[in-house]
C-alpha cells in the first residue's frame, strides 16, 4: 500500500483497520470489557525492530554531560521534589545517553542544553507517572501554569499561546482538584507585569521544575529570531497541554480510542520540542556557513508538519513497544498504544498487538520520508539546507531512541530491580516468557 500523507485518514483510522479488516474492531461499548483473556494471551514479547538507518553512535560527551546535568538538577532542588527512590532511578536511567545516541555531532553547548532539558523533562515525566502523583492535579497545576507564564513572558500577546492558555485554564477549572489551585495562581497578575515590563521573569517565584526550565528557556532565546522563539514556545505549550489532557483522562477514567490516544500521545510524548530545537542548531551553524532559517510559511506548512508529526509518532510508539513490559509491572499499561490496539482490535495477545504497532511504525517511517521529499521539492533551494538538517534530526531520532530503549534501565525490565514493589515474581515470569 502506497503511503499517504493525509494523517487523519492513515494514522487516525489505523491503516483501514489493519489491512482491510484482517482484525475485528470492537465497538466502543466492548472496549476493556475483558481485561484479562488468559495468561497465554497476555504474554508479551518485544517485536524485532529493524530500521533502515545507520546504527547510532554515542556522543563522547554523554558521560560528562550526565554528571553536569545531574548537578544542575540538584541545584534547583528537583531531586528533592522526586524523593530519594525516584531520583536514584532517574540517575540510573542516564538520560544524557538518550541525547548522546541521537545527537552525536552537534556543538557542545547545544548538546549540554539538550541533556539538561532532557533530564528535567524525564524527571517531571517520572513524577507525573508515579502512582502517588498521577492523580495529583493540584500539584501539576502549578507546574503547568508556571511553564505557560515563562513562555508568555517574552511574548505576552502571542495569540497562539493565549488561546492555548485559555484551553488550559478552562480544563483546570472543570476539575475540582485543580480549580482552587488555578484560582490562587497569579498568572494573570504576572502577565500584567510581563506586558508592562515592570519586573523581570527572574523575579517571579517558581517551583523547582520550572525554575530549571526558566533558565533553559532564557538561554534558548538569547540569539534566535522571533519566529523561531515563537514556534518553540507553542511547541512547549502543546507538550504541557498534552500532559494535562493525559492526566485528566486518568483521573476521569476515560475510555480512550486508538485515534484519541494517538492524538494525545503525540503532544504528551515530549518529542516535538527536540525536533524544533533544530532551529537553534541552524542558528549556530550560521556562524560558520550560510544557512537560512525556515520561514513560518514553510514550517507550518502541511508537508513540514506531517514530517514532524510522523517522526513524533514513530518515537512515541517505539517507546510504547519497548516500555510496555515495564508499564505492566507499574499497572500503567493503559497509557501505551500496545494496550489500546490490543483491546480495540481484538488481538489474541499483547505480542500480536505489539507487532501491529510495529507495522504502523514502519508505515509512519515511509510517510515521514515522503513528506520530506515533498517538502524539499516544493521549497526554494535557499531553504534546502535547513530542511535537510531538520530531516537529519528526525532520522537520527529513530536509531538513537532505539539504542537507548534497548539499553536503558528505564525500559529494560531485566536491568531493573523491582524487589521494593512486591512484583519480583511477576518480573521473573515475564522474563521467562521472552
Amino acid at each position: 500500500m502506497a503511503p499517504s500523507l493525509d494523517s487523519d485518514s492513515t494514522v487516525l483510522s489505523i491503516r483501514s483497520d489493519f489491512r482491510e479488516g484482517r482484525f475485528l474492531r470492537q465497538s466502543k461499548s466492548d472496549l476493556y470489557a475483558s481485561d484479562i483473556r488468559g495468561s497465554s494471551e497476555n504474554d508479551y514479547k518485544v517485536p524485532d525492530f529493524q530500521h533502515r538507518y545507520p546504527k547510532a553512535r554515542l556522543n563522547p560527551l554523554a558521560a560528562q554531560c550526565h554528571d553536569i546535568s545531574n548537578d544542575w538538577i540538584v541545584s534547583f532542588g528537583i531531586d528533592k521534589e522526586l524523593g530519594p527512590s525516584m531520583w536514584q532511578s532517574c540517575m540510573a536511567a542516564k538520560f544524557s545517553e538518550c541525547m548522546g545516541y541521537v545527537y552525536d555531532d552537534i556543538e557542545p553547548e547545544d548538546f549540554l542544553w539538550l541533556c539538561k532539558y532532557n533530564s528535567c523533562l524525564f524527571s517531571f515525566d517520572s513524577k507525573l507517572d508515579d502512582a502517588q502523583w498521577a492523580h495529583r492535579i493540584d500539584w501539576s497545576c502549578d507546574v503547568i501554569l508556571d511553564m505557560n507564564l515563562v513562555l508568555l513572558w517574552t511574548d505576552p500577546d502571542n495569540e497562539r499561546l493565549l488561546e492555548g492558555l485559555k484551553f488550559i485554564l478552562d480544563t483546570l477549572m472543570e476539575i475540582e482538584a485543580s480549580r482552587k489551585r488555578a484560582q490562587l495562581h497569579t498568572i494573570h497578575a504576572d502577565l500584567v507585569h510581563a506586558r508592562n515590563k515592570s519586573k523581570s521573569l527572574l523575579d517571579v517565584n517558581l517551583g523547582a521544575f520550572i525554575s530549571g526550565f526558566r533558565e533553559l528557556w532564557l538561554e534558548y532565546i538569547e540569539d534566535l529570531p522571533v519566529e523561531c522563539i515563537s514556534r518553540q514556545a507553542v511547541t512547549f505549550q502543546h507538550y504541557i497541554t498534552g500532559c494535562l489532557s493525559e492526566q485528566v483522562g486518568r483521573i476521569k477514567g476515560t475510555i480512550t480510542s486508538v485515534s484519541d490516544y494517538i492524538s494525545v500521545r503525540r503532544l504528551a510524548g515530549g518529542v516535538m520540542p527536540f525536533l524544533v530545537f533544530s532551529d537553534r542548531i541552524i542558528e549556530h551553524k550560521r556562524r560558520k556557513s550560510p544557512i537560512s532559517h525556515l520561514p513560518d510559511s514553510l514550517f507550518y506548512g502541511e508537508d513540514m508538519q506531517n514530517m514532524l508529526a510522523a517522526c513524533t509518532d514513530i518515537i512515541c510508539w517505539h517507546n510504547d513497544i519497548f516500555g510496555f513490559q515495564k508499564e505492566r509491572l507499574n499497572n500503567d499499561q493503559k497509557n501505551t498504544l500496545v494496550y489500546h490496539v490490543f483491546h480495540e482490535y481484538n488481538c489474541q495477545s499483547y505480542t500480536q498487538a505489539g507487532e501491529l504497532v510495529l507495522e504502523l511504525l514502519h508505515d509512519r517511517i515511509a510517510e515521514m520520508e515522503l513528506a520530506y521529499e515533498r517538502l524539499r521539492s516544493a521549497a526554494d533551494p535557499e531553504f534546502h539546507p535547513a530542511i535537510d538538517l531538520f530531516m537529519k534530526t528526525c532520522r537520527d531520532w529513530i536509531p538513537g531512541s532505539h539504542e537507548y530503549h534497548i539499553t536503558s534501565s528505564r525500559y529494560n525490565v531485566s536491568n531493573t530491580s523491582f524487589s521494593d514493589t512486591g512484583k519480583s515474581k511477576e518480573v521473573e515470569q515475564i522474563i521467562k516468557r521472552q
